[in-house]
C-alpha cells in the first residue's frame, strides 16, 4: 500500500521562521507549497491517505493569530481527495490547548489509531514539559503515562503489523550538524523515548516509526524497528533561500518498506523485513 506524509508546513506570517539570525523556515512559501503538494497528491501520486506529522503553523505567540493560521492550514489541505490524519507539533500548541486543537481537527483527542487494509496505524501526541511560552526554545516534551498505557493496550488489541507516527524524535540521534538542535539535542526527542521504544519492541508488531520536528532526513534501526525522520516542507536547508519543498511517499508491504522523500533535499530508503532485515540507502540527500 502507498501513503504520503507532509510535515512542518509552518503556515504563518512572512517575517517569521528565524533562528540565530537566519530564516531557515521559508514561511512565505508555505501556502504555495501546500497547494502544490495537494495538486500532486490528487493528480499523480494518489496515495491511500496522507499523514500530517505536525507543526502545521509557525506560531507567533498570539492566540488569535495562531487560530487563524491553524484554520488556514487545515483549509489548504482540505481539497485532498483522500483521508488526512493529523498530528500536532510543538508550534501548534504554543498558545492553543490540546482540546482546542482537537476541536479544530474534529477529533475527540490527539492520539488515536486506525486500520487500513492489512496494516494498523498509530498516531501519537505529547505533552511539553518546558515553559515554551516564556522561552521559545524550552520545548522539552514527553509521552504522558496515560498515553503510554493507551499505546500498550492499542498494540495488544491488534493482530496487524503496525506503523507509528509521532512529531518528536524517538531514535538515538546525537543531532551533531543539525541546524536546530545541535546545541540542545534533548529538545529534539521525547524525554522518555526509551520507554516508548520498549513498548513498541515488546509488542513485536511495529514495522516502522515516522517522526518530524528535526528538519532533516534520517534513518536509524533499533532492535529491528526502522525509525525514519523526514524533513520540513519549507526548510531553507542550504541557507540559499530555496525551500526543501519536501513531502514523503511510503510504499509498504509485509516484506518491505520504501521511504522516498521528494523535493530539493531528497533521500530514499528501503528496509526489508523478510526473509531477513536489511537496510538500503538508495539515494542520498544533496
Amino acid at each position: 500500500m502507498r501513503f504520503a506524509i507532509i510535515n512542518d508546513m509552518h503556515i504563518g506570517p512572512p517575517g517569521a521562521g528565524y533562528y540565530e539570525g537566519v530564516q531557515r523556515k521559508l514561511v512565505s512559501e508555505s501556502e504555495r507549497l501546500v497547494k502544490q503538494f495537494v495538486g500532486k497528491m490528487n493528480d499523480s501520486e494518489r496515495p491511500k491517505f496522507v499523514v500530517n506529522l505536525g507543526d502545521s503553523i509557525e506560531d507567533v505567540n498570539n492566540r488569535a493569530d495562531d487560530i487563524k493560521e491553524f484554520k488556514k492550514a487545515i483549509k489548504l489541505l482540505s481539497p485532498l481527495e483522500m483521508p488526512v490524519y493529523h498530528l500536532i507539533g510543538n508550534h501548534d500548541v504554543k498558545t492553543l490547548s490540546h482540546k482546542e486543537v482537537a476541536k479544530i481537527f474534529g477529533y475527540e483527542q490527539l492520539y488515536y489509531s486506525f486500520d487500513y487494509g492489512k496494516f494498523h496505524f498509530v498516531i501519537l501526541s505529547f505533552e511539553i514539559t518546558g515553559n515554551h511560552q516564556k522561552d521559545p526554545g524550552d520545548i522539552a516534551a514527553v509521552l504522558p503515562k496515560e498515553q503510554v498505557q493507551w499505546l500498550k493496550q492499542d498494540l495488544k488489541s491488534t493482530k496487524k503489523p503496525t506503523v507509528v507516527f509521532e512529531h518528536y524524535g524517538l531514535a538515538d540521534d546525537d543531532m551533531v550538524g543539525n541546524f536546530w538542535f545541535s546545541k540542545q539535542p534533548d529538545k529534539a526527542h521525547l524525554s522518555n523515548k526509551l520507554d516508548v521504544r520498549k513498548v513498541l519492541e515488546d509488542s513485536e508488531k511495529v514495522k516502522a516509526v515516522f517522526t518530524a520536528h528535526q528538519h532533516w532526513n534520517r534513518m536509524f534501526v533499533h532492535n529491528g524497528i526502522p525509525y525514519f525522520t523526514v524533513t520540513s516542507l519549507v526548510e531553507n536547508f542550504n541557507n540559499d533561500g530555496v525551500a526543501s519543498e519536501a513531502h514523503t511517499i511510503v510504499n509498504l508491504t509485509k516484506r518491505r518498506i520504501t521511504v522516498d522523500v521528494k523535493g530539493n533535499d531528497p533521500v530514499r530508503y528501503l528496509y526489508r523485513f523478510w526473509p531477513r532485515p536489511i537496510t538500503y540507502l538508495l539515494r542520498r540527500s544533496k
